[in-house]
């Protein structure tokens, strides 16, 4: 008896219906596991406070960038670290990089300057993490809490632990106006952590 052949078009639909599903699951799943990790998050004893970068408007933080420092200036004054790691290099041409604001705005709040790094050459959260981990071997520092918006911990997380930096979280619990956006963003920006190296994801997890 023969077997009746498939359509090349309803298998082409059908194998589309499952991917639709395996993604949509997938998001669901990491967008619980985003905002949980948010949720939960809370910085621990460490060597280092490292505030990641976000935008510079006419000199001055922007309100992102404000409010990660509002939460630096917090774990300072909890004494969660001896020292801040200030990152992020110039994102538009003429204005100062991002953690010479970062910089201002802690001294500003009563951190001693020389307490502070500056990591003024990154220009994404990777960079700011893989050149923040070559200054904490240079100060022989190996555990830092990061400090970010609380979508954006359990991504920043894990790109510190697959670079080898015991890092723990501090987030900003501010929702911003495009949670949906910056919920999504987060989970392709995980998922391309994932397919770029496997095996330190999974280490990373733990």
């Amino acid at each position: 008896m023969n077997k009746r052949k498939r359509h090349p078009i309803r298998l082409f639909f059908r194998i589309f219906s499952y991917l639709v599903i395996a993604a949509c699951v997938y998001v669901g799943g990491m967008s619980s596991y985003i905002m949980h990790t948010w949720k939960t998050s809370s910085g621990k004893p460490s060597d280092g406070i490292i505030v990641l970068g976000a935008a510079v408007w006419n000199g001055k933080p922007s309100p992102a960038l404000r409010e990660r420092i509002d939460i630096a200036l917090r774990a300072w004054d909890r004494k969660l670290a001896p020292r801040i790691i200030a990152t992020g290099g110039i994102g538009l041409p003429g204005e100062p990089s991002e953690a010479a604001v970062i910089k201002k705005a802690l001294v500003e709040g009563g951190v001693p300057p020389d307490r502070i790094i500056v990591e003024d050459k990154s220009r994404s959260t990777y960079e700011n993490l893989q050149n923040s981990r070559a200054l904490m071997e240079q100060y022989g520092m190996k555990s830092a809490v990061l400090v970010t918006h609380g979508y954006h911990a359990l991504r920043a997380r894990l790109m510190a632990n697959m670079l080898g930096i015991d890092a723990t979280v501090e987030p900003v619990q501010l929702k911003p106006l495009r949670l949906a956006y910056y919920t999504l963003r987060e989970c392709g920006g995980i998922a391309y952590l994932f397919a770029s190296n496997p095996l330190l994801f999974v280490r990373a997890l733990w």
